[in-house]
Protein backbone atom coordinates (compact mmCIF):
# COMPACT_ATOMS: atom_id res chain seq x y z
CA UNK A 1 0.00 0.00 0.00
CA UNK A 2 1.88 3.03 -1.26
CA UNK A 3 1.37 6.77 -1.12
CA UNK A 4 -0.50 6.78 -4.44
CA UNK A 5 -3.40 4.91 -2.79
CA UNK A 6 -3.95 7.76 -0.32
CA UNK A 7 -6.64 10.39 -0.85
CA UNK A 8 -6.70 13.69 1.03
CA UNK A 9 -9.32 16.35 0.35
CA UNK A 10 -10.26 19.57 2.09
CA UNK A 11 -13.25 21.61 0.94
CA UNK A 12 -14.56 24.68 2.71
CA UNK A 13 -17.53 26.99 2.17
CA UNK A 14 -19.10 29.96 3.93
CA UNK A 15 -22.86 29.78 4.53
CA UNK A 16 -24.94 32.78 5.55
CA UNK A 17 -26.98 30.88 8.14
CA UNK A 18 -26.61 30.05 11.81
CA UNK A 19 -24.54 27.08 12.88
CA UNK A 20 -27.72 25.57 14.38
CA UNK A 21 -29.53 25.79 11.02
CA UNK A 22 -26.64 24.16 9.14
CA UNK A 23 -26.37 21.48 11.84
CA UNK A 24 -30.08 20.71 11.46
CA UNK A 25 -29.47 19.96 7.78
CA UNK A 26 -26.28 17.90 7.99
CA UNK A 27 -27.27 15.94 11.10
CA UNK A 28 -30.14 14.27 9.22
CA UNK A 29 -27.71 11.70 7.92
CA UNK A 30 -30.46 9.56 6.38
CA UNK A 31 -30.77 12.43 3.87
CA UNK A 32 -27.15 12.04 2.72
CA UNK A 33 -28.15 10.85 -0.79
CA UNK A 34 -29.77 14.28 -1.35
CA UNK A 35 -26.37 15.97 -1.01
CA UNK A 36 -23.70 13.35 -1.69
CA UNK A 37 -24.24 12.20 -5.28
CA UNK A 38 -22.02 9.16 -4.76
CA UNK A 39 -24.49 7.65 -2.27
CA UNK A 40 -27.50 5.85 -3.72
CA UNK A 41 -28.85 3.87 -0.76
CA UNK A 42 -28.36 3.64 2.99
CA UNK A 43 -29.02 0.65 5.22
CA UNK A 44 -28.80 1.49 8.89
CA UNK A 45 -27.41 -1.39 10.94
CA UNK A 46 -27.34 0.01 14.47
CA UNK A 47 -27.65 3.19 16.48
CA UNK A 48 -26.34 3.78 19.97
CA UNK A 49 -27.00 7.39 21.03
CA UNK A 50 -24.81 9.51 18.73
CA UNK A 51 -23.06 6.58 16.98
CA UNK A 52 -24.59 5.01 13.87
CA UNK A 53 -23.31 2.01 11.94
CA UNK A 54 -24.54 1.70 8.37
CA UNK A 55 -23.91 0.19 4.97
CA UNK A 56 -23.88 2.63 2.06
CA UNK A 57 -24.41 1.69 -1.59
CA UNK A 58 -22.37 3.86 -3.92
CA UNK A 59 -23.19 5.10 -7.42
CA UNK A 60 -20.49 2.85 -8.89
CA UNK A 61 -22.25 -0.25 -7.53
CA UNK A 62 -19.91 -0.94 -4.63
CA UNK A 63 -20.79 -0.83 -0.95
CA UNK A 64 -18.95 0.52 2.04
CA UNK A 65 -19.42 0.31 5.77
CA UNK A 66 -19.43 3.44 7.90
CA UNK A 67 -19.37 4.23 11.57
CA UNK A 68 -20.70 7.73 12.13
CA UNK A 69 -20.31 9.81 15.28
CA UNK A 70 -22.44 12.94 15.60
CA UNK A 71 -21.02 15.85 17.59
CA UNK A 72 -24.04 18.18 18.01
CA UNK A 73 -23.57 21.57 16.34
CA UNK A 74 -19.84 20.86 15.84
CA UNK A 75 -19.66 18.21 13.16
CA UNK A 76 -19.83 14.64 11.99
CA UNK A 77 -17.04 12.07 12.04
CA UNK A 78 -17.44 9.27 9.49
CA UNK A 79 -15.09 6.29 9.59
CA UNK A 80 -15.09 4.12 6.47
CA UNK A 81 -14.48 0.65 7.88
CA UNK A 82 -14.87 -1.49 4.78
CA UNK A 83 -15.32 -1.23 1.05
CA UNK A 84 -13.33 0.61 -1.64
CA UNK A 85 -12.23 3.28 0.87
CA UNK A 86 -10.91 2.95 4.40
CA UNK A 87 -10.34 6.08 6.42
CA UNK A 88 -12.25 9.12 7.61
CA UNK A 89 -14.45 11.95 6.44
CA UNK A 90 -15.08 14.81 8.83
CA UNK A 91 -17.69 17.49 8.32
CA UNK A 92 -16.87 20.40 10.60
CA UNK A 93 -18.91 23.49 11.47
CA UNK A 94 -17.61 26.80 12.80
CA UNK A 95 -20.14 29.50 13.62
CA UNK A 96 -19.29 33.20 13.47
CA UNK A 97 -22.46 35.13 14.27
CA UNK A 98 -25.01 34.35 11.56
CA UNK A 99 -22.36 32.85 9.28
CA UNK A 100 -21.17 29.25 9.37
CA UNK A 101 -18.02 27.83 7.85
CA UNK A 102 -18.55 24.24 6.77
CA UNK A 103 -15.52 22.12 5.99
CA UNK A 104 -15.15 18.60 4.64
CA UNK A 105 -11.90 16.74 5.25
CA UNK A 106 -11.39 13.32 3.72
CA UNK A 107 -8.34 11.22 4.53
CA UNK A 108 -8.50 7.65 3.30
CA UNK A 109 -6.74 4.93 1.41
CA UNK A 110 -8.17 3.07 -1.53
CA UNK A 111 -8.56 -0.67 -1.83
CA UNK A 112 -9.71 -3.07 -4.49
CA UNK A 113 -10.03 -1.95 -8.11
CA UNK A 114 -10.33 1.78 -7.28
CA UNK A 115 -6.76 1.82 -5.97
CA UNK A 116 -5.67 1.54 -9.60
CA UNK A 117 -7.25 4.92 -10.47
CA UNK A 118 -6.50 7.19 -7.50
CA UNK A 119 -6.48 10.40 -9.56
CA UNK A 120 -10.01 9.74 -10.85
CA UNK A 121 -11.26 8.94 -7.35
CA UNK A 122 -9.59 12.06 -5.96
CA UNK A 123 -11.21 14.25 -8.62
CA UNK A 124 -14.62 12.62 -8.11
CA UNK A 125 -14.50 13.01 -4.31
CA UNK A 126 -13.38 16.64 -4.63
CA UNK A 127 -16.23 17.42 -7.04
CA UNK A 128 -18.74 15.54 -4.89
CA UNK A 129 -17.65 17.45 -1.76
CA UNK A 130 -17.93 20.82 -3.50
CA UNK A 131 -21.36 19.90 -4.91
CA UNK A 132 -22.62 18.67 -1.50
CA UNK A 133 -21.51 21.86 0.23
CA UNK A 134 -23.19 23.95 -2.46
CA UNK A 135 -26.48 22.06 -1.97
CA UNK A 136 -26.24 22.42 1.82
CA UNK A 137 -25.53 26.16 1.39
CA UNK A 138 -28.52 26.61 -0.92
CA UNK A 139 -30.85 24.83 1.49
CA UNK A 140 -29.54 26.67 4.58
CA UNK A 141 -29.74 30.06 2.88
CA UNK A 142 -33.20 29.30 1.48
CA UNK A 143 -32.16 29.66 -2.15
CA UNK A 144 -34.89 28.17 -4.36
CA UNK A 145 -33.19 26.03 -6.95
CA UNK A 146 -34.48 23.42 -9.33
CA UNK A 147 -31.47 21.32 -8.41
CA UNK A 148 -32.85 20.82 -4.89
CA UNK A 149 -36.19 19.64 -6.27
CA UNK A 150 -34.63 17.34 -8.84
CA UNK A 151 -32.31 15.53 -6.43
CA UNK A 152 -32.95 11.83 -6.02
CA UNK A 153 -35.38 10.93 -3.23
CA UNK A 154 -33.59 9.58 -0.18
CA UNK A 155 -33.65 5.81 -0.05
CA UNK A 156 -33.18 4.62 3.50
CA UNK A 157 -33.82 1.26 5.10
CA UNK A 158 -34.70 2.01 8.73
CA UNK A 159 -35.26 -1.62 9.72
CA UNK A 160 -32.89 -1.31 12.71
Amino acid sequence: MGFKNMIKIETKMQIVASQEKVWNIISKIDDDPRYWKGITYIRNISKNRNVITREVSLANGSKCNQRITLFPREGIHIRYTGGPMVGIKDILLTGIGNVTIIEVQIDCRLSGVVRLIPKSVLEELQTESEFALQLIKEEAEGIPRDILVNRQETLVDRSN
